[in-house]
């Protein structure tokens, strides 16, 4: 198989995969699911914030104690997805986060919204900054439109899609994030109870003491021995990218080289047929440079150069003695 049959045989793959994605979707909300963003920190590692829960309709009476549900309080319209802590006699439920302490209230059927059968940590995050990718690509799109040279097409969309999320990243900020759960005075300094809600792992660094790392959803907490300079308390953010992370990033950072590799160059005709555009060399002519309405003319053939035809004499006839 060649490389452009490769690469259309890839683009085809990739659409296939697309519509069916989209079909699956589909045919899941019209079964009525749906899908949830998760907005706290109440699930721990369970369901980060920001993952995209999968909730499909479910009856009361197939529950059990440790199932995942999503509901809403009764009297209320904010939405909850919490496990199954307790199951009453009369048939309604009792809930609880992974990280924090029962719910006042008890869940009936009509305040059951369904049961969670997946959870896509992370995806959330697309779903938040879904308006600005999708208005910036049309942007992108249009200016990628208007260059029509194919050779500088690939560049200004790789550079205007590495802007476009660079946009998005400092806009909502995916990856560094931790919520405060608990502070308080002890023994010899203070501790402070944390939970990272970001993408990425994170070094919480007490001033001049301990430290220690969570990963999305993980609660800790750091013992505080020593105030800063004003007189405080005080706690730093780093991030931890472990190995593997910097693996992924310098291999996103090569993908348009590697695109490049496979597809070709922009512009560059198929193997096995003649190029006819104009070639730097020898016997070159550049069409740029031909005066407007002269056709170039044509070089002499080299076995013919600096010969001239002679007119014929008929031979003389050498007189007899």
């Amino acid at each position: 198989m060649s490389r452009r049959r490769a690469v259309v045989a890839l683009q085809w793959t990739l659409l296939a995969v697309l519509v069916a994605a989209t079909a699956a979707a589909g045919a899941w909300r019209a079964g009525g699911g749906h899908w949830e963003r998760v907005e706290t920190a109440s699930m721990g590692t369970v369901a980060p914030v920001n993952s995209l829960l999968w909730v499909e309709p479910v009856d009361i009476g197939s529950l059990h104690v440790g199932d995942f549900v999503t509901f809403h309080p009764p009297g209320g319209d904010v939405t909850y997805s919490h496990r199954v802590a307790v199951i009453h006699a009369d048939g309604s439920i009792g809930t609880q986060g992974a990280i924090t302490a029962p719910d006042p209230w008890r869940i009936t059927q009509a305040d059951l919204v369904g049961e969670v059968v997946w959870t896509w940590p992370g995806v959330g995050w697309l779903v938040v900054a879904a308006p600005l990718l999708l208005v910036g690509g049309l942007v992108l799109a249009a200016v990628a439109w208007l260059v029509r040279s194919p050779t500088w097409r690939t560049p200004v969309l790789v550079v205007g899609g590495a802007v476009l999320l660079c946009v998005a990243i400092v806009v909502h900020r995916p990856f560094m994030r931790a919520q405060e759960l608990g502070f308080a005075e002890v023994d010899g300094g203070a501790r402070a109870t944390y939970v990272s809600t970001g993408l990425a792992p994170v070094r919480l660094q007490a001033h001049r003491g301990a430290h220690v790392d969570l990963t999305d959803g993980e609660v800790g907490s750091v013992l505080i021995t020593h105030r800063d300079d004003d007189g405080r308390y005080g706690i730093t953010m780093h991030p931890r990218v472990p190995l593997w992370w910097w693996a992924l990033l310098v291999l996103a950072c090569f993908l348009p080289a590697l695109w490049s590799v496979v597809a070709g160059p922009a512009g560059r005709p198929p193997p096995g047929r003649d190029d006819h555009r104009p070639r730097i060399g020898a016997h070159a002519v550049d069409r740029s440079l031909r005066p407007a309405g002269r056709r170039p003319r044509t070089p002499a053939r080299p076995d013919r150069v600096g010969r001239r035809r002679l007119p014929r004499t008929p031979p003389r006839r050498a007189r007899a003695l």
